[in-house]
């Protein structure tokens, strides 16, 4: 049989699949504007930097981006949404929440807590995992994120300089709302302060770099003048999987982490040491008493009543039943208290879910060069994580944004990588470097 017409037909594939890829990646153009532009609102919180008083334009943004999603959605057919194994469990999480709300102490209150903190990061994953469908829009995605809380960063500390928003002499944000609590602001930082680092390294750009590294500075200060051991503990926590992780790659980390890991101890105190003991200063050793009282209340609360168990009291009420109306200052007895041991499962499961996706995608291409970019993505996102587990430990953060964007992050990169590999390879290009360009698409 002659050669020529599989030939045909392998190229026609290629030319089909590589048209089909191009259409993902410029898919959902308005949308994905409307998602830039609702991150930096989100950062910046215009209601506090502006007298505009309790104007919902948060809630404007999202329901409107999320309209122009549909509507460009039902006009190119199929379905609503992509369905990865992570969203999912972040659906059951959402859906055994809102079965818990019945079930709470004050439904109301919970009702209030879920559509205006929770059900908003849910609608926002959801536009990320589906518009952000390219590695450019995904790049772009994530320095837009780090120079927003860079920005956050650097009015912080141009505040914590002059003496002003100050918690027990401690630096929070000047934004106020969830950056207003000085733990809250270090978990936010040390969130960002991986993806800052690992596009720092993978620009090529010497002024992209030197900004990104500039964005790194800010947040990493930013979360050191908080003074909050728990932030101090996952930024060492993280430090040290990094360096691991590109060790072979970078050799030069080490020296740079030795350095900054001595700049930290320096300027970072020492109270991180009396997390849970006493001894030394008096209020950390406070603050770990009162942090051992709230895991005992917890315990409490759930005591051998089967509804608390499988419901808890419902999303935003465990200050109701806490100690000085207290939020719970661990992330996972926070949802096992306030929605269920079931929920706290599907949280864990979702956790474990991204951080197996970005630990598979670091492992694949770590030894291949021409893939730089998508290693370094891929091990920055997990280290993200590992800084939010490490941080959830010590504050309530599990409906809120601070996880959620590097977990899409993570989806939006396995997408993109999955859908580049069902293409199917061209004659006479390397595979490699027809592979990369796909992907920067």
């Amino acid at each position: 049989m002659h050669p020529w017409p599989e030939g045909i037909r392998s190229v026609r594939q290629s030319v089909s699949g590589l048209a089909r890829l191009r259409a993902a990646s410029s898919a959902h153009s308005a949308a994905y504007a409307g998602l830039i532009l609702f991150t930096v609102l989100l950062y910046l919180r215009p209601n506090d930097l502006l007298p505009i008083g309790t104007f919902p334009i948060l809630k404007i943004m999202t329901l409107g981006t999320l309209g122009i999603f549909f509507v460009e959605r039902l006009l190119q057919g199929g379905s609503l949404s992509i369905m990865p194994r992570p969203f999912k469990y972040l659906l059951a999480l959402a859906a055994l929440t809102i079965l818990s709300i019945p079930f709470g102490i004050d439904p109301s209150n919970s009702f209030t807590a879920f559509t205006d903190v929770f059900l908003k990061t849910l609608l926002v994953f959801l536009l990320m995992i589906n518009v952000v469908t390219s590695f450019r829009r995904l790049r772009l995605m994530m320095e837009v994120t780090v120079l927003s809380g860079a920005f956050v960063a650097t009015i912080s500390l141009s505040d914590f300089i002059q003496g002003r928003n100050l918690v027990a002499g401690r630096g929070s944000g000047a934004v106020g709302g969830i950056f207003g609590n000085p733990n809250d602001l270090a978990l936010a930082m040390n969130v960002l302060l991986p993806v800052a680092i690992g596009l720092a390294l993978s620009r090529p750009s010497p002024f992209s770099k030197l900004v990104n590294v500039i964005c790194a500075a800010m947040l990493a200060i930013a979360s050191v003048v908080t003074y909050s051991r728990a932030g101090f503990l996952s930024m060492v926590v993280a430090g040290a999987f990094f360096l691991v992780k590109v060790r072979r790659v970078y050799p030069a980390a080490w020296a740079i982490g030795a350095l900054a890991g001595g700049i930290l101890l320096v300027s970072s105190p020492g109270r991180v040491f009396t997390l849970f003991g006493s001894g030394g200063d008096d209020l950390a050793a406070g603050s770990a008493v009162a942090r051992w009282e709230l895991v005992k209340r917890s315990i409490e609360v759930a005591g051998t009543n089967p509804i608390r168990w499988t419901f808890g009291v419902g999303i935003g009420n465990f200050g109701i039943v806490s100690i000085h109306d207290q939020v719970n200052h661990n992330t996972f007895l926070e949802v096992f208290n306030e929605v269920g041991l079931p929920a706290m499962i599907c949280f864990i499961v979702f956790l474990s879910s991204v951080l197996k996706i970005t630990g598979f995608i670091s492992q694949r291409y770590r030894r291949a060069r021409g893939y730089r970019q998508v290693w370094l993505t891929a091990t920055t996102i997990q280290t993200s994580m590992v800084a939010y587990a490490v941080g959830s430990l010590f504050a309530s953060a599990a409906f809120t944004w601070y996880v959620y964007y590097p977990a899409a992050f993570a989806v939006c990169l396995h997408q993109i990588l999955m859908r580049a590999e069902r293409l199917p390879p061209q004659r006479e290009v390397t595979p490699r470097v027809w592979y990369l360009r796909r992907l920067q698409q």
